[in-house]
């Protein structure tokens, strides 16, 4: 499998569901696209999944934007979850647009 194959997987999985699953031959290839996104790269993060250590996800990494939203919906020393919930789905929508179009280029 070819570097521009994989790395059109990375961008239609994560535009469809959010994430990419993929197995341990793809690795490399995958952190070539993580390369890619320079200073995007902060946003997502490549684990192994528990279950089985053969396969991977990439994923949006959510506690890259998770103490701003809970500093913005900060109201009165509480957390306004109606605000932080809105503001995390956002967030994590906003980024995966970006790294697709990044991925895309």
């Amino acid at each position: 499998m070819e570097f521009q194959s994989v790395k059109s997987e990375v961008a239609e999985a994560l535009r469809r569901y959010g994430f990419y699953i993929f197995d341990k031959s793809k690795l490399g290839f995958v952190e070539e696209v993580v390369k890619l996104l320079r200073d995007l790269g902060p946003l997502v993060r490549v684990r192994s999944l528990s279950q089985n250590p053969n396969y991977f996800v990439l994923e949006i990494d959510i506690y890259a934007f998770e103490a701003s939203c809970r500093e913005r919906c900060l109201k009165n020393g509480l957390v306004d979850y109606r605000c932080f919930n809105k503001c995390m789905v956002d967030s994590n929508k906003n980024a995966v647009e970006r790294v697709v179009a990044a991925i895309s280029r």
